[in-house]
């Protein structure tokens, strides 16, 4: 290497460098701004009353909030709301979502074309806001008493997520060899055991996936929950709202509860971060 082409080389070697710094401070930079206001939020939570009105960028912490907030013996029992629904809202979902986007891949309609319908259907169900069945759910919930029940907000719940399901995991189940599943029915296996040892084992992070994200919704849910529920029945997005009064808002409590609140998502989303990018990226957002 003569000596001018070396020093082409370590031009670029520098021009390089300088690109992935300015690039990092990019990323940096968003990062902190997508970021600030839950560091805001977060901070806001050892204010009193007082100070977070005043926002500021220096001030006194104090647990004061923290200790009010969870003193409250009403928050615990809509904690207690939420997990309940979360908890069985995500095991139903996936209880029917699975079978059904397994139906749709493996199974044998009468007309091929059916199966594409239904699928898309599944998909168009997913777009429907929950404002847009509001009125007739409402009705037919007052109808079937099931206002102000912790099963009622659950079928919604169900029925809003079972689509998101099936739109995942149908899928990963689409990218399975379809020989495998012969060979399986050649050797006797019923359709049951096809799904349970071969479809699902196989599409395990497809499904890891979509419970994490149906968990999630049903976490973060505020608008159902709010209108087809009471103060016994309400989850914790709803508890939330109680901080805005006629007098105001009270931006301290309001910030340590939502701080307690999204602790859950934060640290679950951390846990298995790993699984749900890999299921994202492995084709489960493919059209």
């Amino acid at each position: 290497m003569t000596r001018v082409e070396h020093i082409q080389w370590q031009r670029k070697i520098r021009r390089g460098s300088i690109k992935k710094i300015v690039l990092a401070v990019v990323i940096y930079a968003v990062a902190i701004l997508y970021f600030s206001p839950i560091l805001y939020m977060f901070l806001s939570g050892f204010k009193t009353e007082q100070q977070a009105v005043s926002p500021s960028i220096f001030f006194k912490p104090t647990l004061e909030t923290y200790k009010k907030v969870l003193s409250d013996p009403t928050m615990y029992q809509y904690l207690e709301n939420s997990l309940f629904q979360v908890f069985f809202g995500t095991l139903i979902s996936l209880a029917l979502g699975i079978p059904a986007a397994f139906a749709l891949v493996f199974g044998r309609l009468k007309k091929r074309e059916s199966s594409g319908k239904i699928y898309l259907w599944f998909i168009t169900t997913i777009l429907l806001p929950p404002v847009a069945v509001l009125i007739p759910l409402f009705t037919w919930y007052q109808q079937f008493r099931l206002i102000n029940t912790p099963w009622g907000l659950l079928a919604a719940y169900v029925g809003f997520h079972v689509p998101i399901v099936v739109w995942m995991v149908h899928s990963f189940f689409s990218d399975l060899p379809k020989e495998i599943f012969e060979a399986a029915e050649i050797d006797g296996c019923t359709k049951f055991q096809r799904m349970t040892k071969i479809a699902i084992p196989l599409a395990r992070t497809g499904i890891i996936s979509a419970s994490l994200l149906v968990a999630v919704f049903i976490w973060n849910e505020f608008f159902l929950g709010f209108n087809l529920t009471g103060n016994p029945t309400a989850t914790l997005p709803v508890y939330m709202a109680r901080f805005r009064e006629q007098q105001g808002q009270f931006v301290a409590q309001l910030s340590a509860s939502s701080t307690i609140s999204v602790l859950p998502a934060i640290v679950l989303g951390w846990m298995t971060q790993k699984a749900l990018v890999k299921g994202l990226v492995s084709g489960a957002v493919k059209g």
